[in-house]
């Protein structure tokens, strides 16, 4: 491929903010009862972490672009608080990439001066073929927990791959509810829930598993601050029971894991969530250097 365009990142969030999109329909479980939860005593967090480095056009009009994901878990004790299951002699999953849209021709990989790029094009454009990638190796990440006897949360939205099942879970933690899966109306009463309050469970799809959610506020005040939604997905309404117990729970536990502080992303990214990112941060190649090295790389070869 012949590169026409290079340019840098501007910003690595690569935020989309979009409007909130309602139901026509809020699937509510009406069976649900409310209940106190029982403060877990321990947890495992899964998580990755993306940086990206530099845009790419080719000749033939296709955009990339070049990233590196890592992966990883910490567990979290209620009397020990939190610990990473890595470390520098056991490493976290850790990838570099050069993702394309799904149109694009070629596949393999590139090499920048000893750093392999695997391409990836699962997407319908460049970021979403990555995030596509930095999924599936999340997927993997928590299937090597599930046996543990601890409750996994995955923090993002709940995958079919990983069904449910009693006390292993895994569970979806989402924090952007801009998606809220119920009406407008019963979406705005969430407003009034109090500090580990959750709503009513509620069915988000049915398929050949249903997705099963709940709203849980972390601290109190009016508004969405600190709303989150937690949900999952299950194979069969045995496994709902367990599930609605699950979710008590964490909302007994999860307003204990953060605060309404000034800090980025609090209360919703909860703080043994905010220690896996950054301990998996310090994996990644600093992106000022893999700028340098790319930028020199991709104008050599144009």
């Amino acid at each position: 491929m012949r590169i026409e365009r290079v340019e840098s990142v501007q910003n690595e969030i690569e935020e989309h903010r979009r409007d909130q999109s309602f139901s026509e329909k809020s699937n509510f479980l009406e069976e649900d009862s409310r209940e106190t939860g029982t403060v877990l005593e321990r947890m495992i967090f899964v998580d990755g972490k993306r940086r990206s480095f530099v845009w790419i056009e080719t000749d033939e009009g296709f955009r990339g672009v070049f990233a590196e994901l890592c992966v990883g878990a910490v567990v979290w004790e209620k009397d020990r608080g939190t610990f990473p299951l890595f470390s520098p002699q056991s490493p976290p999953v850790v990838e570099k990439v050069l993702g394309f849209s799904q149109n694009f021709p070629e596949e393999g990989y590139v090499e920048v001066e000893g750093s392999i790029f695997k391409i990836v094009k699962g997407g319908r454009e460049a970021m979403e073929s990555v995030d596509s990638h930095l999924r599936e190796l999340e997927i993997q990440e928590v299937r090597k927990h599930l046996q543990s006897g601890t409750l996994v949360v995955k923090d993002g939205p709940a995958v079919p791959e990983l069904p449910f099942r009693e006390g292993a879970g895994p569970v979806g933690l989402v924090k952007n509810v801009n998606t809220t899966d119920l009406r407008r109306e019963d979406f705005r009463k969430l407003r009034s829930l109090r500090r580990g309050e959750r709503s009513q469970m509620f069915v988000a799809g049915i398929g050949t598993m249903k997705k099963i959610g709940v709203y849980v506020k972390l601290v109190d005040g009016e508004g969405t601050k600190g709303l989150i939604r937690l949900e999952a997905y299950v194979e069969d309404d045995a496994q709902i029971p367990f599930l609605k117990k699950t979710f008590d729970d964490l909302a007994a536990t999860l307003p204990r894991l953060t605060a309404d502080l000034p800090i980025p992303r609090l209360p919703e990214n909860i703080l043994p969530i905010q220690f896996l990112e950054e301990s998996l941060s310090r994996y990644l190649t600093d992106k000022h250097y893999m700028n340098t090295k790319l930028f020199a790389y991709l104008r050599a070869g144009r």
